[in-house]
């Protein structure tokens, strides 16, 4: 067989795998650049922990999400006004089961329901929500009313993003 035909096969055979895959093969950036979601700065490079390295990112939880799925998190830090710091995470799980599971198992008592993702909800300034094969935490360092439609402002955003990776249906 020649080479070039075997290099074909072998191109061939990736695709097809990579079409078959629920979770992007690509890296897709899932968080909004600074300034696109109303008063927002992007303050980090998004940093990204595979499974098997999710421990050095969520020391003593990381368990529960490797029991759910998880392939990936990659994180990112914002600024709201110049003044409030929050994380964004975004967990890229091996199926929708997996970040359902997820949302279902952080609900707390006096949480909220956000119309973003398939499910959101919000408590004491952290927002939760699940979409397809996603599940994403923003948590502010401040609880008000104002922070609540901003998190879900930038949440709207990260949603958005991840629907057009066209993973996760």
């Amino acid at each position: 067989m020649k080479i070039s035909t075997l290099a074909m096969i072998l191109s061939l055979a990736g695709l097809l795998a990579g079409c078959r895959s629920k979770t992007p093969s690509s890296p897709v950036n899932f968080y909004p650049e600074s300034n696109t979601v109303q008063d927002w700065v992007k303050s980090s490079d998004t940093r990204t922990f595979e499974a098997s390295h999710l421990w050095e990112y969520i020391d003593g939880d990381a368990e529960k999400y490797i029991q759910a799925g998880v392939v990936k998190t990659l994180t990112s830090d914002y600024r709201f006004h110049d003044k409030v710091d929050a994380t964004a995470d975004v967990y890229v799980m091996a199926k929708p089961e997996g970040a359902k599971k997820l949302y279902d198992s952080e609900m707390p008592a006096d949480s909220k329901s956000v119309e973003v993702g398939e499910a959101g909800r919000i408590a004491k300034g952290s927002l939760t929500l699940h979409q397809g094969v996603y599940f994403v935490r923003l948590v502010s360092y401040e609880d008000s009313p104002e922070m609540t439609k901003a998190l879900t402002d930038l949440a709207g955003a990260i949603s958005s993003r991840l629907s057009k990776s066209g993973a996760g249906k």
